[in-house]
C-alpha cells in the first residue's frame, strides 16, 4: 500500500462505517456511492473498491490502480471476466459468512413448509377453505430424514448445525473430504452418486463456475430417492431447469424450494411458477436486517488488514471461480 489510499465505495454503507473507513489510515481519500454515481471516474484512482459484484467494463479498464476489490455477495461469477482473472495483482474478496444465518433460516423455512404442507394451506387461506383432512393425509416429518448439503462453506455449515434439532442426519459434499462439525459423512466430488442416493432432502449451495454449471441434471436428479425435496439457494444455473421441471412433474421429486432459478429473473410464463410442489422466492434468502452493517464490519476488518499488509479473509480463487 502506498502512503495515500483511495477507496471507492460503490455501495452505500452506514455513515459510521464510512467514517471509520476514512480514519483507517492518515492518507485515505474516500469516494462514497453517491459521489461515484455522479462521477464514476473515482474508480480510476481507486486502489480499493467495494462493489455489488461486478464493475462496468469501462470502469474496470480505467481502474488500473485497483489492487483489492471487496464484493457485497458471496457469488463472484459476474465479476470474473477474463480481464479480471488475468490481472494477477488484483485480489478479490467476497462476503462469505454475512449470509450464513439468514440463508440457513430460509432453507429450513422451505423444508418446514413442505413437511407441514404450509405452502398448500397458505395458498388456500384467502379462499376461506377449511381442508384439514387433505393436509393431514400428506404430512411428512423431518425427523429421521437425511439432509445432503452440496457445498460446506459457511452457509452449508450453519444449515448443518441446525439439523440435529429436527432429528435430521446431515451429510455433505465438498472438494476436500475433511471432517465438518454436525456432518455425519463428508463426500468428495467423485462420490456424488453415493451422496445423492442418500439425500432425501438436498440443499444446493454451489457457486456458479465452469465446472458446476448444469452439474445437477436428469441423471443426478434420478439418483435422489423418490419423493426427495430439493432446495436451491446457490445459483440457478447449477441445476438443469428442464430436468428439474421433468422430475417435479413426474413426482420423482416431491417438491423444490427455489430462491434462485435459471433463467433469472424467472419469466412469468415459465412452468415452474405453475407447479403446486414448488415454492419460489426471488433471490433474497441472504437478505436480512442490518445486512450492510454486517458487510461494513467485514469490509473494515479486511481494510485494516490491508493497511497493515496482512492477508485478507475471504480471498476468491479467481481461477476456480469462488
Amino acid at each position: 500500500m502506498s502512503a495515500s489510499l483511495t477507496i471507492a465505495l460503490g455501495v452505500e454503507l452506514p455513515p459510521e462505517i464510512v467514517e471509520r473507513a476514512r480514519k483507517v489510515s492518515p492518507g485515505v481519500e474516500l469516494w462514497t456511492a453517491a459521489e461515484l454515481e455522479r462521477d464514476p471516474s473515482g474508480y480510476r484512482e481507486a486502489e480499493v473498491a467495494l462493489i455489488t459484484g461486478w464493475l462496468e467494463q469501462e470502469h474496470l479498464r480505467e481502474a488500473r490502480k485497483l489492487r483489492w476489490v471487496q464484493t457485497v455477495g458471496a457469488g463472484v461469477e459476474r465479476l470474473l471476466s477474463p480481464e479480471v482473472v488475468a490481472r494477477s495483482e488484483l485480489v478479490i474478496t467476497n462476503a462469505s459468512g454475512v449470509h450464513a444465518q439468514p440463508i440457513a433460516e430460509h432453507v429450513w423455512g422451505f423444508l418446514l413448509m413442505f413437511s407441514r404442507n404450509l405452502h398448500l394451506a397458505a395458498a388456500r387461506q384467502h379462499e376461506g377453505v377449511w381442508q384439514s383432512q387433505t393436509y393431514r393425509e400428506t404430512l411428512r416429518s423431518l425427523r429421521g430424514k437425511t439432509l445432503g448439503v452440496l457445498g460446506l462453506g459457511a452457509i452449508g455449515q450453519r444449515i448443518a448445525s441446525i439439523g440435529p434439532a429436527f432429528g435430521v442426519r446431515v451429510i455433505g459434499l465438498k472438494r476436500t473430504k475433511e471432517r465438518v462439525e454436525h456432518v455425519a459423512e463428508v463426500y468428495g466430488p467423485d462420490d456424488l452418486e453415493t451422496f445423492l442416493a442418500q439425500s432425501e432432502l438436498l440443499v444446493n449451495i454451489l457457486p456458479l463456475t465452469a465446472k458446476t454449471r448444469g452439474w445437477i441434471g436428469r441423471r443426478e436428479l434420478a439418483t435422489l430417492p423418490r419423493g426427495a425435496f430439493l432446495v436451491n439457494v446457490g445459483r440457478g444455473a447449477t441445476v438443469q431447469t428442464d430436468a428439474l421441471v421433468e422430475a417435479l412433474r413426474s413426482g420423482h421429486l416431491a417438491g423444490a424450494g427455489l430462491d434462485v432459478t435459471d433463467p433469472e429473473p424467472l419469466p412469468a410464463e415459465h412452468p415452474l411458477w405453475k407447479l403446486p410442489n414448488v415454492i419460489i422466492t426471488p433471490h433474497y434468502s441472504g437478505a436480512h436486517p442490518g445486512y450492510f452493517q454486517h458487510l461494513g464490519e467485514l469490509f473494515l476488518s479486511n481494510l485494516q488488514r490491508y493497511v497493515r499488509g496482512e492477508p485478507l479473509v475471504n480471498v476468491v480463487d479467481k481461477q476456480g471461480g469462488y
